[in-house]
């Protein structure tokens, strides 16, 4: 009942903020990604606002993010019993200064705020008669910067500029381990994977920026990105206390063209990560390579 509550005047406060003099279109917001192990979806609505004179348009998008509660089955189940959820409130401002000739120019600011809580449980004895549960609660603000630049004629190469700054206090379970238990009747021992530990959070700000390049013709675009993350010591909310990392992508994606389906967009990327500040359980370097495929995208869509 109180998420029902909460959602429901995230959204009702949003409409009323946002509904002032000039009409406003409201859409299905739906979004789903999915990983090797798991997956999740976001949905809500999505409120526009555009003064089409002035090149501005506003966009709101208040919207829960769960997970799959069975991937296989594209399964998605939410009542009291979900072990974990995240309320998301997204604003976007867009300005457009492209006139009728000349060049193309669209500055865009995105602002979003996370709130979300996760249940727990571990079994610090070594053994499942003694379970302890916690819940906790994550919450992130991320800060979005996107620019597109091109000439204004036909196969002209297009920029985009795009710049993030994201803290994230986000809990997590400890990783599970095996555990020998007693021999049975027949003198076999055997093991178990338990979670012993209890859940911790290591409080993360990161600054990231990309250059999307696309040459104007073709089917590829390129995408030199930087990444910076500042991680804090665990349970702690100081973000710059314990360890700093770096990390260079450099991403080729292709388009292509697909009937029935447009906007596939398939990604490739080698990438460096070099520790530069405190000590983790990686190594100094690490490379490594990354492969994406995504649907019903388009190339500002990157962070």
């Amino acid at each position: 009942m109180k998420r029902i509550l909460l959602y429901s005047l995230l959204i009702l406060s949003s409409i009323r903020c946002f509904a002032q003099d000039a009409p406003i279109r409201i859409a299905p917001y739906i979004n789903a990604t999915t990983s090797i192990r798991d997956g999740q979806i976001e949905a809500g609505p999505e409120f526009n606002k555009e003064n089409v004179s002035k090149g501005q348009t506003f966009t709101l998008r208040p919207f829960i993010r769960v997970p799959l509660t069975n991937a296989s089955a594209n399964v998605l189940q939410i009542d009291r019993f979900s072990s974990t959820w995240r309320g998301v409130v997204a604003l976007q401002y867009t300005k457009d200064n492209t006139k009728e000739t000349g060049n193309i120019s669209r500055h865009s600011m995105n602002a979003q705020l996370e709130y979300g809580a996760t249940r727990y449980a571990y079994y610090p004895a070594g053994n499942t008669s003694d379970e302890q549960k916690s819940g906790e609660t994550s919450y992130a603000l991320e800060i979005k910067y996107i620019g597109f630049f091109s000439k204004g004629f036909s196969e002209a190469n297009q920029f985009s500029p795009q710049f993030r700054l994201r803290y994230s206090y986000d809990w997590k379970a400890s990783d599970a381990v095996f555990v020998v238990n007693p021999p049975n009747s027949n003198g076999l021992v055997t093991t178990t994977d338990l979670i012993i530990d209890a859940p911790y959070v290591r409080p993360t700000f990161s600054p990231a920026f990309s250059l999307q390049i696309y040459p104007g013709r073709g089917s590829f675009s390129y995408s030199p990105t930087l990444y910076y993350d500042f991680t804090g010591a665990t349970n702690t909310k100081n973000p710059f206390n314990n360890r700093n990392r770096v990390r260079l992508e450099t991403w080729i994606f292709f388009y292509p063209l697909i009937r029935d389906n447009p906007n596939v967009k398939i990604g490739l990327s080698p990438f460096v990560n070099i520790r530069t500040a405190g000590t983790d359980s990686f190594n100094k370097v690490e490379y490594g390579g990354l492969v994406t495929i995504k649907f019903g995208t388009t190339f500002l869509q990157f962070f």
